[in-house]
């Protein structure tokens, strides 16, 4: 088993493999890998959208040679299983990237039935159907071949997104799931990146609807820290996303809020270095003490915006 400090070494040569690739964080990814040597597939559920995307990796360098587009749903599995055996037919696969999401903001008992089912479809049944069939064609390779499967997740895997109870819980569950997998691939030489970004400047801050919802955008503010003028850009997250996947890395946040998170919410899992470990064990017991004045102060602006409607 390959034990180097670089895990992947770099991406010359490497196939990256996307889900949620036409917009993005999934085309900064693309574009990215591409700039380093990358072949990539491409897959999403519109073709309009994927043919968008095709036009612009083409004015960045794409040909045939290096690029695959595939139209499929991750959550419609035939089509997806489809999609992801013919991409490594083409090449073998090095990088799985699960990224396609969505989200909806609304209460649980206010939002439609329909688009919390479709949550639930694409952020967690997408990421298992694509896993479900990745995975299996991934260990056919040689057990000395470094291989890595990317988890996008969201700082909502690891802290509470008011009125985003459903998006919430999926990105929770991801991270059990890139937890279990670490341990479960560990023998085939595939490692697990799960990544953690904060708001990031995608169409899906416009998907989540929180500028029409004026009542719960003035909560959001204040619990969730949302000021849509500081998100970060997905080329941005492209790009720290695809170094910690070159280092093997598991658990990638930035920002102090990030470091904030994963120091309450790593879990069992130890960290990548002994000084991310020993930065977060001091961190520790400073937020946790933290969090019995800020608690208090959230439920009181629950309560007071509630009283006012």
């Amino acid at each position: 088993m390959k034990t180097s400090s670089s895990w992947l070494q770099s991406l010359e040569g490497k196939h990256v493999f996307i889900t949620g690739g036409s917009s993005g964080i999934g085309l900064a990814i693309a574009k990215e890998a591409l700039s380093q040597g990358a072949f990539v597939t491409l897959v999403a559920r519109s073709s309009t959208k994927l043919e968008k995307a095709e036009q612009i990796l083409v004015k960045n360098g794409a040909t045939k040679h290096n690029i695959l587009f595939k139209v499929a749903d991750v959550g419609m599995y035939e089509t997806l299983a489809k999609a992801i055996k013919e991409s490594f037919e083409w090449r073998a696969v090095d990088v799985l990237v699960c990224n396609a999401g969505t989200a909806k903001t609304a209460l649980l008992d206010e939002g439609r039935i329909e688009d919390l089912h479709a949550i639930i479809q694409t952020n967690l049944t997408g990421v298992v159907n694509t896993l479900h069939v990745g995975i299996p064609l991934m260990k056919e390779r040689t057990p000395q071949t470094p291989m890595s499967i990317v988890l996008m997740n969201s700082r909502s895997g690891m802290y509470p997104l008011y009125a985003n109870s459903m998006y919430c819980a999926t990105k929770y569950a991801l991270k059990g799931l890139g937890e279990t997998l670490k341990l479960e691939l560990m023998p085939y030489n595939i490692r697990i990146t799960t990544v953690f970004p904060g708001y990031v400047e995608t169409p899906m801050l416009d998907y989540c609807g929180l500028e029409d919802k004026k009542d719960i955008l003035e909560i959001f503010k204040i619990i969730n820290l949302y000021d849509r003028s500081k998100a970060e850009t997905a080329e941005n997250v492209a790009k720290y996303t695809l170094e910690a996947t070159k280092n093997g890395t598991f658990l990638v946040t930035n920002q102090f809020s990030g470091l904030v998170l994963s120091s309450l919410s790593r879990g069992p899992m130890p960290a990548d270095s002994f000084g991310r470990a020993f930065i977060e064990l001091i961190l520790y017991i400073p937020i946790r003490i933290f969090t019995f004045f800020t608690a208090p102060y959230m439920y009181s602006v629950i309560e007071h915006k509630n009283q006012k409607k």
